[in-house]
Order: structure tokens, then C-alpha cells, then sequence
């Protein structure tokens, strides 16, 4: 019997994630691929040439495993895949010359090459128009240099990129538009000021930014050849709005590779908020919801609990699962400390006694400390959160899944295993007009609920 599928495609940090869906948001296949990243030195850069072909084969793949139980192949009768969208990683793009064809390397979010005193001083109301931070991530801080060393004309974030890749427009999503640093906040169209420092007109960018439900054409590329194709938006907020965390006062915790810790607010908001909210190190931009906006402060989780599986050879999901269930029985040996200061993972009060149980133990308490106080700014800025939402590949381990129970004791867990890929399935369905709104998605009914109807 044939299916209605949709796809998300998620380009993470660490992988490239397709999920294939039916209309429930049931898996009906998954497949990734490591993200192509090449690492030299302090430079973390990849081709958008092998990205586009890391994505197609992903797809590939997924369809390979659909195919093996039912067939898809929407000219012979089997299963329809009616929409795909592309989620993924914010700040990072690829510059177009006159050609269409990429003119630079793709620059890793997290790449510290971006000259924040070039643009501080040229542009002193970066924050208060864009919501945007005086760091090195955001796209603005690495453009000039980008722009100088090519001859490119037109820029598209890493999704807008892949979704024209498979045949669709190049068209600027909202919530990827908040994070370059070139999108007032304010107004969500492009703020004149950055593209004058630029020296660049608004044919540098595809469009106003849109919702991505608003599509972006249909594939060419041959096995999904007619789907409706949608430029998703950010992943954290792609994922949010699937798991039902984007009502005003609602708090999302999202434990991935690249872990967040947002809370959705109505717009608009004046600039006395917009500053106060970078001075405790969080932006605020759109969201994939009309007039709501989402603060954002992202969270040094999966990054040092990474460090500490490596420092202690656990190289195996199986291997840290164990060592974590030792953890979570410990009585939390207040000497011994972890810390991430600077990029570098600091461990003081190694005593005896100490092993890898304790050692992770005191990791998971130190990240569940930071994120109380995230918590406790938001609170002072907004108002106590309304309820919470977590979800995240993080939440599979013991310890971590302890710790956030008694943070959010209510708080409902998304049933998505990969909920930026399903949103980004989701709002394609959305699109392709075979969805009304979100999937349901609560494994309690306690926590944030509230109307998630499409704008």
C-alpha cells in the first residue's frame, strides 16, 4: 500500500541527518553521513560542492531502506515523497558568484576567524538592531574577509544552499536571517547599515526573509523529482516548533552536539531588552513562527562530556551508557570540579577515590549548574518560564536524563529521536499542504502546551 513520505534533511555539526516520515511524523526510514568538515589548524572549512553531495546520498540512502519494504517510486504507483525540507546549522553560508557556482569554501559556525573589532567599530548598533552578539560567530564578523578574497555576489545560508542544490529557489529564510548579523531585528528585513559596510545592495541576498513553510520551489533532483522543497530555518528553532516548545514563556532545552537552551517570546521587544539579552551572552532574533521571537544561549554540554569520553576512552555509545548508570547512583564529590573556560575543559580536586564514574558525574553537575543560571537570567529578563520542553540525542543518557528530570521535573521529552530533522520534514508537509500543523508530540501531558497552529 503507498505512503505519503516527507524528508528532513538536518545539517548538523557533527552529521548530515536525513529522516524520512509518513503524515503521523512516524520514522518510516533514517540514514547520516559526518558532516564534510576539513580541519586545518584553526580553520574549519568545507567544499559546498561535497556538502550538496553528502545530502544527496543521505537521501539516497533513506529512500534505499524505503525501497527495500515498500518501494518509493512515485511513477509506478509505490510510496510519494510530497515535500522535503532542510534544516541545519546557523551562521555558516556559501558565497554564489555570477555563475551560481560557490566562490568560497563553506566557514564552520564555530570557526573564531570573524573580526568583531572591524565590525564593532564600523557598525557600534550591531546589537540593538540585529540581536546579534560581538562574537566571531555570526555571519557578518566573517564576511569581509570572505568578500575579499572572491568574486562572489550572492549569499545563501547552509540550508537555503542545500535546498537549491536539489532544483529549488535561493530563498533567505527568517530564522537563518537572524543569525548573520545583516537581518534587523526589529523590522525582519535586511538592515541597510550592514549591507553599506559591506559594500554590497540587497541582490546580495535572495529575497526578504520568509518562512520557510512558504516553500522554495519543487526538486529536480531525480529521486524525489516534484517534492515540495522548504528552507526550514535554524535547527534549534525547527526543532522547538516540532516539539511544541514555541509559545510565549515556554522553555526548550535542546541536548544535541550543538546544545541550546531557548525560551520563546512575543515580539516586539524594545532595544533596552535586546541589549540586556547579549550582555548575559544570549541573542534574540525570529523565529519560525510569525511574531514570536526566540532567546538563545548556547551550551557547553555535548562539548565537554565529549572531552571527558575521550579523556576516558569510552569511544562506544554501549561504553558510556555503562560508565553513566555507574554515575548516576554517586554521591556527588563536591571536590572534585570540571569546568569550560576558554575552549579548554578544566578538572580540579582529583582525589583517591576518583574514577570515570565520578569524574562524569561531576561533568553532568557542572553543565546542570550552568544551565540553572541561563535559567535563573532568562527568568529575571521574561519572566518565569511557562513550562518546558527538552529534547536531543543527550537525553539518552542516564545521568544527563536524572539531571534534567529534576531541573524540569515537569517538563515534557519530545518523542523525536532527531526533532530538528522531523520539523524540517514537518514544515515541508506544512507547505506541501498535506499537514495543518505539527505532529503531535508529547510523551506526558505535562509541561508546555498551548496553540502551535501555523501562521
Amino acid at each position: 500500500m503507498s505512503r505519503e513520505l516527507l524528508i528532513g534533511i538536518d545539517v548538523g555539526t557533527t552529521r548530515v541527518k536525513v529522516v524520512i516520515v509518513d503524515l503521523t511524523g512516524a520514522e518510516v526510514a533514517a540514514a547520516a553521513v559526518a558532516t564534510p568538515w576539513v580541519v586545518d589548524g584553526q580553520a574549519v572549512e568545507m567544499d559546498a560542492r561535497v556538502l550538496a553531495d553528502a545530502v544527496r546520498t543521505v537521501i539516497a540512502d533513506g529512500l534505499a531502506q524505503c525501497s527495500a519494504t515498500a518501494g518509493v517510486d512515485g511513477d509506478r504507483g509505490g510510496d510519494r515523497v510530497v515535500g522535503l525540507g532542510v534544516t541545519g546549522i546557523a551562521e555558516s553560508g556559501v558565497l554564489l558568484d555570477r555563475r551560481g557556482e560557490p566562490a568560497a569554501p563553506i566557514i564552520a559556525w564555530h570557526d573564531q576567524r570573524g573580526d568583531v573589532e572591524l565590525v564593532a567599530k564600523e557598525l557600534p548598533d550591531l546589537v540593538a538592531h540585529t540581536g546579534v552578539r560581538f562574537d566571531p560567530l555570526a555571519t557578518i564578523f566573517k564576511l569581509p574577509d570572505i568578500l575579499r578574497k572572491s568574486d562572489g555576489v550572492r549569499w545563501l545560508n547552509v540550508a537555503e544552499w542545500v535546498v537549491h542544490s536539489l532544483g529549488g529557489a535561493q530563498q533567505a529564510e527568517i530564522s537563518l536571517s537572524g543569525r548573520t548579523g545583516l537581518c534587523d531585528l526589529h523590522t525582519a528585513t535586511w538592515w541597510p547599515d550592514a549591507l553599506e559596510f559591506l559594500g554590497v545592495d540587497e541582490s546580495f541576498l535572495p529575497g526578504d526573509p520568509a518562512f520557510g513553510m512558504s516553500g522554495a520551489g519543487q526538486a529536480s533532483f531525480g529521486p524525489i523529482a516534484g517534492a515540495r522543497l522548504v528552507v526550514a530555518g535554524h535547527d534549534h528553532q525547527v526543532a522547538a516548533f516540532v516539539a511544541g516548545a514555541v509559545e510565549p514563556g515556554c522553555l526548550f532545552e535542546s541536548l544535541g552536539t550543538a546544545d541550546a537552551i531557548a525560551i520563546t517570546v512575543p515580539a516586539p521587544v524594545d532595544v533596552a531588552t535586546v541589549l540586556a539579552t547579549a550582555d548575559i551572552g544570549a541573542t534574540i532574533g525570529r523565529t519560525v513562527v510569525a511574531d514570536h521571537l526566540m532567546v538563545m544561549m548556547g551550551m557547553r554540554t555535548g562539548q565537554i562530556l565529549e572531552r571527558i569520553s575521550r579523556l576516558l576512552d569510552v569511544r562506544d555509545r554501549t561504553a558510556r551508557r555503562a560508565l553513566s548508570e555507574r554515575a548516576i547512583d554517586r554521591t556527588l564529590d563536591t571536590a572534585l570540579t570540571v569546568e569550560l573556560t576558554d575552549g579548554l575543559v578544566t578538572i580540579r580536586g582529583i582525589g583517591d577515590d576518583t574514577d570515570g564514574a565520578a569524574l562524569w558525574a561531576a561533568a553532568v553537575a557542572a553543565t546542570g549548574r550552568r544551565t540553572a543560571e541561563v535559567i535563573d537570567q532568562y527568568t529575571a529578563l521574561f519572566g518565569p518560564p511557562t513550562g518546558a520542553v527538552v529534547g536531543g540525542g543527550w537525553l539518552n543518557d542516564p545521568t544527563i536524563a536524572a539531571a534534567v528530570h529534576r531541573r524540569f521535573p515537569t517538563a515534557r521529552r519530545s518523542r523525536f529521536g532527531e526533532p530538528g530533522a522531523v520539523g524540517a520534514a514537518c514544515l515541508a508537509g506544512i507547505s506541501a499542504g498535506v499537514l495543518d500543523g505539527p505532529f503531535a508530540d508529547a510523551e506526558t501531558t505535562d509541561g508546555c502546551s498551548g496553540d502551535r497552529s501555523v501562521p
